[in-house]
């Protein structure tokens, strides 16, 4: 249980500093040691927490108009895909993550640019919420929306949390109803909870004092890491 711990703190900071990337590696480990579909189920809620901690103390750079047509979305279409999960094999769910997590690299990178302008961020919410309750990374899935429109620095990753919380609140209702989040789950729920609600705050204090180069040193070496703990999962 300690580990689940360890790998809460390590995310809490990881998306703190650079806005997203915690939520994939939290569900490439996790699938290693549970499998993907347990995976999803356990660290939603942790996630779901994390992101209303950092929303929280990050509420007045909120930009509530860009969080309410993203989440208005993303709500509903997460809750249609945590209903398909379980029907999905669980090589195809780790291969969704995969995918999730090179398409964060290319992104990161500069090579991949989605700008689909405010008029279509419900859509493009609804698509997202989707995808996030099939493969996790909903802060990778957000992040190039809420970038499209502009926001920076703080105000980027306090509408992105915000967001975040959106998607995750859709994945545990479609979770519940479809059967995967049971009670023998609790325990490493709340390591993994503590854990991220500390990451989040030690990385609080320090985030300003972080260049933007290290933060996306920081984001490209999480993102790597990620990707091949996902092969892993498929190998094993």
């Amino acid at each position: 249980m300690l580990l689940f711990l360890v790998l809460g703190v390590f995310a809490g900071v990881l998306t703190t500093v650079a806005g997203m990337g915690g939520g994939l590696f939290l569900v490439a480990v996790v699938g290693i040691l549970r499998g993907p579909h347990e995976a999803l189920a356990i660290t939603s809620p942790a996630l779901l927490v994390s992101n209303l901690q950092r929303t929280f103390m990050y509420r007045r750079s909120v930009d509530r108009r860009v969080a309410a047509l993203l989440s208005s979305g993303a709500i509903p279409g997460a809750v249609v895909g945590g209903l398909l999960l379980p029907a999905l094999p669980s090589v195809l769910v780790t291969l969704l993550l995969v995918a999730t997590t090179a398409l964060a690299l290319l992104r990161s990178q500069g090579l991949l640019r989605v700008s689909p302008g405010r008029k279509s961020l419900v859509a493009a919410g609804t698509g997202i919420g989707a995808l996030a309750a099939t493969s996790g990374g909903a802060g990778f899935l957000v992040a190039p929306m809420v970038m499209s429109t502009g926001l920076k620095g703080l105000p980027y990753v306090a509408t992105v949390s915000c967001c975040a919380v959106a998607l995750h609140v859709g994945r545990l209702a479609g979770y519940g109803m479809s059967g995967l989040l049971v009670v023998g789950l609790l325990p490493m729920i709340g390591f993994l909870l503590v854990g991220l609600v500390t990451g989040n705050l030690v990385a609080a204090r320090y985030r300003d004092r972080i260049p933007t180069a290290v933060e996306s040193k920081i984001e490209l070496g999480a993102l790597i890491t990620t990707a091949l703990l996902a092969l892993l999962g498929i190998a094993t």
